[in-house]
């Protein structure tokens, strides 16, 4: 039942204009994120699978906790501004969002192997490290709103079609569905012909949806160093999602039947959580002084997922006052689900500049069509099927790759990055939507065992949203570019 509500309401559709299931949706959003880092590594876009030797190894490439020579802890909190600059039916709308997290906390155990005296200390298994972090991999916080005048067509369209596609007459309306509380509030009609809307067009349009919540995970890692020329590490992580969209979309016009003008509310609610548990393999080898070679295999993440939506209609008609009011219950959905997110595959390069600095760079494979689900308690069967099918009708593999650079001058550091991550969505859908460009600077300064570090990113992607789809095709869209400007500080200690 929820699955056919939330296809109906259509909180986030493709880019190209094809409707998607909500669940689907989500496992996207769930999909695509970025470890949480040290401040150092967000000023290289994320460029560390080659370089190793930082705390954000523990949850990035295990192998690079093995450079570490003592043990270490840092903390790097962040700010976050989110803008969503939306253009819909001609009208351009703005919204912003502004939140304080913690981005990563870690810390590192250097423990060398005992040997015997007078053995050589630079062959053989030279020391293990391990490692606990928390990152906060994902950060759904943002406001997007988009407004403007329709001179097509009318939400009622929508529910007209939803109606006579699913419902006979009125009498098989069943109680506490959409098309129901359209029909009570007199939105649309019904004549031997089917359903059809009561609204004129040129009405005016509007759409609010707050989101929050954050995708967080705490990883245990171990790694150890051979020979300071070859470098294991291994990581399980546990993962956390919660998730929260509150959306109203309203409409105000005139109703031609009733002869009367109206305003109506349609309101979502979705709050999501979830648990899950993945692992990585990661290794580092450095062939000369100046050159490391590293790569990563992280594992799917198995989710369980609790997932609770309401939605509810209300219409009231009034020219200048409030000549009748039309107030329905909301309808809740509760339903659980399996997620497996899919497999990632990395490989990095550090070539360092004589102690003065280093230039690193990363490639990311991901295979979005991969994304499966399953059913708790082999339940819900016909939803998990088709949102499967929506996965491999319209995501694919996508390539990411990210660049940066440090430069030392004495205890300062100068850093730099850019980063790209590709669209998940086949061409036939969008070549360009949900991919996005980072640009990333920093600074570092190292005094002793302490250090201090600074970072700014720069995220912009682009989206597209629908508040309904018409069979036609001639639904509004809204076209959004989201930008994300990140501020990152950490504060760590060598001991």
């Amino acid at each position: 039942m929820r699955f056919r509500i939330l296809l109906t309401a259509a909180i986030i559709v493709a880019a190209a204009g094809s409707l998607h299931a909500q669940y689907s949706a989500d496992a996207l959003r769930f999909s695509i994120n970025q470890a949480g880092s040290t401040a150092r590594f967000n000023s290289l876009a994320g460029a560390q699978t080659g370089v190793g030797g930082d705390l954000s190894s523990v949850n990035g490439n295990p192998a690079g906790i093995g450079l570490f020579t003592k043990s270490e802890f840092s903390l790097t909190p962040e700010f976050n501004n989110y803008k969503a600059d939306a253009l819909y039916l001609g009208g351009q709308t703005i919204g912003n969002k502004d939140k304080i997290n913690l981005n990563h906390a870690a810390i590192v155990w250097h423990m060398p192997f005992k040997k015997q005296k007078g053995s050589d200390l630079e062959t053989g298994w030279i020391s293990s490290n391990y490692g606990i972090s928390f990152s906060k991999d994902n950060d759904f916080n943002n406001n997007i709103s988009y407004s403007g005048i329709n001179g097509d067509n009318s939400i009622a369209d929508y529910f007209a079609e939803l109606a006579s596609n699913n419902y006979g007459s009125p009498s098989s309306l069943p109680s506490g569905t959409l098309e129901r509380m359209a029909y009570d509030n007199y939105l649309i009609g019904y004549d031997s012909q089917g359903y059809f809307p009561e609204t004129d067009v040129n009405n005016e349009q509007t759409r609010l949806d707050s989101r929050k919540g954050t995708q967080s995970e705490v990883t245990f890692a171990a790694g150890a160093n051979y020979s300071n020329k070859f470098y294991i590490g291994v990581s399980l992580g546990l993962a956390s999602i919660n998730y929260t969209s509150d959306a109203e979309y309203i409409e105000k016009g005139f109703n031609v039947t009733e002869n009367n003008e109206y305003e109506l509310s349609y309101r979502q609610n979705q709050f999501t959580e979830g648990t899950g548990i993945n692992g990585k393999v990661g290794v580092l080898f450095r062939p000369n002084s100046c050159v490391r070679l590293g790569a990563t295999v992280e594992t799917p993440t198995w989710y369980t997922f609790d997932d609770s939506y309401n939605e509810v209609l209300n219409t009231q008609y009034g020219s200048t006052g409030l000549d009748s009011q039309f107030v329905n219950n909301s309808e809740t959905y509760n339903f659980s689900y399996k997620l497996r997110t899919p497999l990632k595959l990395t490989g990095g390069i550090g070539i360092f500049l004589n102690n003065q600095g280093f230039i690193s760079a990363d490639v990311d494979y991901v295979d979005y069509s991969q994304i499966n689900f399953s059913a708790v308690d082999n339940m819900n069967s016909d939803i998990i099927a088709d949102n499967n099918r929506e996965i491999r009708n319209n995501y694919r593999s996508a390539v990411n790759y990210r660049l940066g650079g440090e430069y030392k001058i004495e205890n300062i550091m100068l850093r730099a990055g850019y980063g790209r991550t590709g669209s998940p969505y086949k061409e036939t859908v969008s070549s360009d939507a949900l991919k996005s460009d980072t640009f990333s600077g920093g600074l570092g300064y190292r005094i002793n065992n302490y250090y201090i570090d600074l970072a700014y990113q720069n995220v912009t992607y682009n989206s597209s949203f629908k508040p309904y789809t018409l069979a036609g095709g001639t639904e509004p869209t809204a076209t959004i570019k989201n930008t994300r400007n990140n501020i990152f500080l950490t504060i760590g200690s060598r001991f």
